[in-house]
């Protein structure tokens, strides 16, 4: 199998191409291992993805700038990338080229390195978004579905967007929904995000864009061949709220969970208000099952699944209504009873000239 040119001139000067292997790895592009031989004799491995089209290239130049932000923070724990091209001998195949790196298959990392991991690239990267603000340069993949991105300087006002072109992306590829599922909808968008997103920045709080991976199911997680180093692949980067990245660790669809959330708070902690974590957690986990309810039409559960987590934060939305409902009419009438204990009081000072006159409180 002959290189194309624009791959040949972005490896080692002077190699020679010893074996081109297909590797079928992927639904959505096409893998291949590249070996080459050094002009000192010793051999290396590259990896290619591509694919052809508008999509290819929107998904090749995706995963490049999405890696290479990575790498910039992390580069122990990233497949060094090396370019983005497109094809010479084909201007309609495009393709990310990166070292390849040797990893283990069936083994998950644990909650500790696979978190410390995560809490490394957030430290690492915390505040230095190159906008100073949230979202990513350029559209990323969801898959094969294309993630609008923009830059806004609020967080509240981006994760809005995003959601409502999340939910309305899902009509587009499932279909309509009940009246019942708009109205869960409506309440996510217009009570939820401020009622549990925009105490984030209010009241004297800020967070910090923070760049994100977005994507870390245990297929894009593994450890290399040392069993010891994390690596993460196959990121749609952006700039976001820290927290957004444990929304797909606590989907139930993942063998992650609870133990990984709590592994990654000893390493960053919760944002505040502090309170209010779970239920973030929740809204991120929402938008991680909308988009792949998106992705697969045509499983019925995958809708039921996230409309379904909606109905648990709305129970626990108006649960807090109702509490606060209880706890204003208990201070009201707690104020009344200390105003009517006060001698200064007008209700206490009739009583006090005419003791046979009733006072209602």
């Amino acid at each position: 199998m002959k290189l194309d040119e624009a791959l040949l001139s972005h490896l080692p000067h002077g190699c020679e191409v010893i074996n081109v292997t297909p590797l079928g790895l992927s639904e959505n592009c096409d893998t291949t291992r590249i070996e080459v031989r050094l002009s000192d004799g010793s051999t290396k491995e590259f990896f290619e993805k591509s694919s052809t089209g508008q999509h290819g290239f929107e998904l090749m130049r995706a995963h490049y700038e999405s890696e290479s932000s990575l790498y910039r923070f992390i580069p122990d724990n990233v497949p060094p990338p090396i370019a983005f091209v497109t094809y010479r001998s084909n201007p309609d195949r495009h393709s990310f080229l990166m070292e390849f790196v040797d990893m283990v298959d069936d083994e998950l990392p644990g909650p500790e390195p696979f978190m410390e991991t995560i809490a490394s690239l957030h430290r690492e990267s915390s505040g230095k978004s190159p906008t100073g603000k949230f979202g990513f340069p350029i559209d990323t993949k969801f898959a094969h579905l294309t993630t609008p991105n923009h830059w806004d300087a609020s967080w509240e006002s981006w994760w809005t967007k995003h959601m409502d072109m999340v939910f309305k992306r899902e009509v587009r590829e499932r279909g309509a929904r009940s009246q019942e599922e708009d109205a869960l909808v409506d309440f996510y968008l217009n009570k939820a995000i401020p009622r549990y997103i925009r105490p984030l920045e209010t009241g004297g709080r800020s967070i910090q864009p923070t760049l994100l991976h977005t994507d870390l199911w245990p297929g894009n997680v593994k450890f290399k061949l040392d069993n010891e180093t994390v690596c993460i692949f196959d990121a749609n980067a952006m700039w976001g709220h820290n927290e957004m990245e444990l929304g797909l660790v606590a989907n139930p669809r993942y063998p992650l969970g609870g133990a990984y959330i709590e592994e990654y708070w000893k390493h960053i902690p919760v944002s505040e208000p502090e309170t209010d974590a779970n239920n973030r957690v929740i809204m991120y986990m929402i938008r991680h099952q909308a988009c792949l309810a998106s992705v697969y039409p045509d499983d019925s559960k995958l809708r039921d699944i996230w409309t379904g987590n909606v109905r648990v934060l709305l129970e626990r939305y108006l649960l807090e209504q109702r509490v606060e409902a209880n706890a204003a009419s208990i201070a009201a009438n707690s104020s009344v009873q200390i105003q009517n204990q006060n001698p200064n009081s007008i209700p206490h000072g009739l009583a006090a000239t005419q003791p046979a006159l009733k006072v209602d409180v």
